[in-house]
Order: structure tokens, then C-alpha cells, then sequence
């Protein structure tokens, strides 16, 4: 009989976290398991959970260290107990931190234990490790080393972190979509150079940064333009907009929004570029790699661990406008290079970020836990 799990999640936009936990859903074994997710009632995240027939339960988690959100926050722990008690699930996966806080006090008055695995999906300074409570749950799920090794550093005991990378699905030889067709559709002359950026619309992404390399990387090379892929929910793409009319770069910065799937936009780049000034792993420089493409990333988080410097990409230190642009250039301007590391990362991709390797990782996890848990009763 397959055991219930409960995932929960409070984001309704699509981004690397959604992505992630919707591929892992898409391939577990759904003799072994039975996945809910708690999730807000509308949005991209629970219309695709509602094409893969996994039930889903509407719910609004407010933000936990807000003190204005301190009733509603009350009201959504309440729920979620009700929930959990209605659900009965034989465990509990959170998706990312921010939910920790409200499942702990939600599981806090059911009548038997209930174990609860936490998902790390960002660079976590060790003093807010017990402030989500991530000292207290079951196992933590750790996308990068950079980030078990923040978690330990917090107090949470070693033998509760697991590093698990997140992975994407390379089953399927899909045909390479035509770049010319997305050129067209943003736009872009005929023989135009792009650059692009895979990620939701955030300080912490980098965009800032990248647009400030962009006119010293156009003066070297002229026909650059750069593409910007990812969801929007707080108005942070009128500030970039601003930007790039400040800079005189207006018309090579393209915002498309959120896309699905990605990889047309990724088969039409010449380069991919993850400018993030803060990054627990970066998906999208996986999916970059496993497209063929060389990356030009920074040195934090996790990028380090998804980008063999020299090899697969370069990675430039966070913030650093010239490095960005210097290195960018040296890539545009060397071809052969270029190719070599796109090479290299579609094999690099292969061998060390499948999807179904990660599964079968995560479902082994649920299985110790549930066993540890069983020992425990």
C-alpha cells in the first residue's frame, strides 16, 4: 500500500523550488508513494500539480517572522493541523524553509508522531538554522554541500543532513528546438548574439548586476541582446526596466515572463549567464549545461559544486560588474572555447544531475525516515 506523503509548499508562482518539486513528483513511484500538496488555491505551481493528478489542498501560509502577519499566520497553522489530522499522512516534506515554523506547530497536537523532512533550497546563514526550526525536524534535504555544511555549522546534527542535488529529466532525446523562432518572437536582427538568464524576478538573482555589465559588454560585442525568463510577482521588473533605460540598453533586454517549457528559449542562447548574488544550487544552469551550453555563473551557493570551472563555465565572484563583463566577453569572443564547454556540460549534466538518480535518492531518504520513525513508535 503506498504511503501518504504531505508535501507543503506556499509559493503559486513557478520557479526553481516549484520546478524541482513538480519533476519530483512527475517520477516517483506511485506504488510506493501517495503525494498531497498543501499549496495556495490558484497559480501556475497548482495548475500543473492538478495535471499530474496530485491532489491538492488550498492553503495560504503567511510569511513567519512578519509581525503584522501574526493572526493569519495563527489561522494557517490551525488549518494546516486540521489538514494534517483529516490527511493523515505517514510523513510530511516541506519544500523549503519558510514553511518549517508552521508545520512543526501544526503537527504540534497530533496524537502520534509524525515525521517531517525539510528542504534547504537556499544559502542559510547557521544562526537562522534553529530560528526555522530546522534543528528539530526529521531530516533536512540540502541542495548543495555549501549548504549541509551552514546547516551542521547551525546545530543541526550531522547524521539528519543528507546533500541531494536536484536533478532534471535526460530520459527523453528531445529534438533541439530552432532559436531563430524565439529571436523572432522577442524580436531580436537576424545574427543577433543572446544571452539569457533563467530565473524569477528577484534582487538576489543578480539582474541588477548583469544589466550594469551590459553596455561594456556590448561596446565589444555589438549584436549582444539578453533575454530574461522568469516570473515576476513583486514589480521588481519596473526597477530593471528603469535600469536599462538609465543605461541606454532598453532595447537589447528582453522580459518574457515565465516559460514552459524553458529549453526552446536555452537552445537559442549563445551564452547562459546566472548573475546571483545568493544561490542554493541553480537549476537552470543545469538545464543550461544539459543543452549544450557554456555558463557564465558566480562563485555562491552551490554554483561552485554545478559548474566546473574552466571546464563547463566560468564563475566570477558575486556582485563584481567588471569580472562579469570581462568574462563574458572572453567567452563570446572564443568560440572554440565556448563549444568545448558546452560539450563538457552536456556530459557533466548526465552524469551527476539526473532526475531519476535523485529520486531514487529522495525515496530512500522517506524510507530511513519512516523506518527510523517506525523504531521510535
Amino acid at each position: 500500500m503506498a504511503r501518504r506523503i504531505l508535501y507543503v509548499h506556499g509559493i503559486g508562482a513557478i520557479g526553481g523550488a516549484e520546478r524541482d518539486l513538480i519533476a519530483l513528483l512527475k517520477t516517483l513511484d506511485r506504488h510506493k508513494w501517495e503525494p498531497h500538496v498543501v499549496c495556495p488555491g490558484t497559480g501556475p505551481f497548482r495548475d500543473q500539480l492538478q495535471a499530474l493528478a496530485v491532489p491538492t489542498h488550498a492553503l495560504t501560509l503567511p510569511p513567519w517572522r512578519k509581525l503584522l502577519s501574526f493572526f493569519q499566520r495563527r489561522s494557517a497553522v490551525r488549518r494546516l493541523g486540521t489538514l494534517v489530522g483529516q490527511l493523515g499522512p505517514a510523513m510530511i516534506h516541506v519544500n523549503d524553509i519558510w514553511w518549517v515554523p508552521h508545520t512543526l506547530r501544526a503537527v504540534r497536537y497530533n496524537p502520534t508522531p509524525l515525521p517531517i523532512v525539510a528542504h534547504v533550497r537556499q544559502e542559510i546563514e547557521p544562526a537562522k538554522v534553529r530560528r526555522y526550526g530546522l534543528d528539530r525536524v526529521d531530516a533536512v534535504v540540502a541542495i548543495s554541500r555549501q549548504i549541509e555544511e551552514s546547516l551542521i555549522a547551525g546545530g543541526v546534527s550531522a547524521s539528519r543532513v543528507r546533500t541531494l542535488y536536484s536533478g532534471i529529466d535526460l530520459s527523453k532525446n528531445q529534438p533541439v528546438p530552432d532559436g531563430q523562432v524565439i529571436r523572432q518572437m522577442i524580436g531580436a536582427p537576424n545574427g543577433a548574439i543572446l544571452l539569457g538568464t533563467i530565473a524569477n524576478l528577484f534582487p538576489r538573482k543578480g539582474y541588477e548586476v548583469m544589466l550594469r555589465a551590459l553596455p561594456a559588454i556590448i561596446r565589444a560585442v555589438p549584436a549582444v541582446q539578453y533575454v530574461i525568463v522568469g516570473s515576476d510577482e513583486s514589480g521588481y521588473a519596473d526597477r530593471l526596466k528603469r535600469l536599462a533605460q538609465e543605461l541606454k540598453i532598453a532595447d537589447r533586454v528582453h522580459m518574457v515572463g515565465f516559460q514552459d517549457p524553458v529549453q526552446p528559449f536555452l537552445a537559442a542562447l549563445d551564452l547562459y549567464v546566472h548573475p546571483a548574488l545568493m544561490e542554493g544550487f541553480g537549476i537552470a544552469v543545469v538545464e543550461a549545461m544539459a543543452m549544450g551550453k557554456a555558463v557564465v555563473a558566480t562563485t555562491t551557493g552551490g554554483l561552485p559544486e554545478v559548474v566546473a570551472q574552466g571546464e563547463t563555465g566560468l564563475l566570477v565572484p558575486p556582485g563584481d560588474v567588471e569580472s562579469l563583463a570581462v568574462t563574458v566577453i572572453s567567452l563570446l569572443e572564443d568560440k572554440v572555447s565556448r563549444e568545448r564547454m558546452g560539450r563538457n556540460g552536456m556530459v557533466r549534466a548526465q552524469e551527476r544531475f539526473s532526475l531519476a538518480a535523485s529520486v531514487v535518492q529522495m525515496e530512500q531518504l522517506y524510507g530511513e525516515v519512516l523506518a527510523v520513525g517506525k523504531g521510535r513508535g
